[in-house]
């Protein structure tokens, strides 16, 4: 009898565990989506395309988490014609939240307004700090400037 039940009772573990090892192995690229975005990771036209994409227009908590700084001189001349040409946009976006903000701001970001920051970014050759929370604004004043610049390359 004793036999039996130690049998059975190793024959449980050993399906157990190979169990649970399949069930680790099958969710773990699922656990590869929960790591932290980070600017390094991006490019400007892929922050713009992933804050676009994410945005629910029914929802009030639209923000994208992101953790890390952004690079110095992450803005490359490549780049500066594509945000040339969506700096007037007023389409809505998700705002940008810091891993580490303790507030979330309910208003919505424009994608002209990131295409600003971003521009300004490269002109005056600064890293881009958006804070704990950022949601800019197309602003009219700014892209003036911007352009005064772009004619003047």
């Amino acid at each position: 009898m004793r036999k039996i039940i130690l049998s059975l009772t190793i024959l449980l573990i050993l399906l157990g565990g190979s169990y649970l090892f399949y069930d680790f192995k099958i969710n773990k690229p699922q656990m590869e989506n929960l790591k932290p975005l980070k600017p390094k990771d991006l490019d400007p036209k892929s922050f713009i395309a992933l804050f676009t994409e994410r945005y629910k227009e029914n929802s009030k908590l639209n923000a994208v988490t992101m953790t890390g700084e952004f690079p110095d001189n992450w803005v490359k001349a490549k780049d500066v014609e594509y945000l040339i040409s969506i700096m007037y946009s007023k389409q809505k976006c998700c705002g940008y939240m810091n891993i580490f903000s303790s507030s979330m701001l309910t208003d919505n970001a424009e994608v002209g307004g990131y295409a600003i920051i971003f521009l300004n970014s490269y002109i005056s050759k600064t890293q881009i700090n958006l804070g704990l929370n950022s949601n800019p604004k197309t602003d009219i004043e700014s892209i003036k400037k911007i352009e005064k610049w772009h004619q003047q390359i």
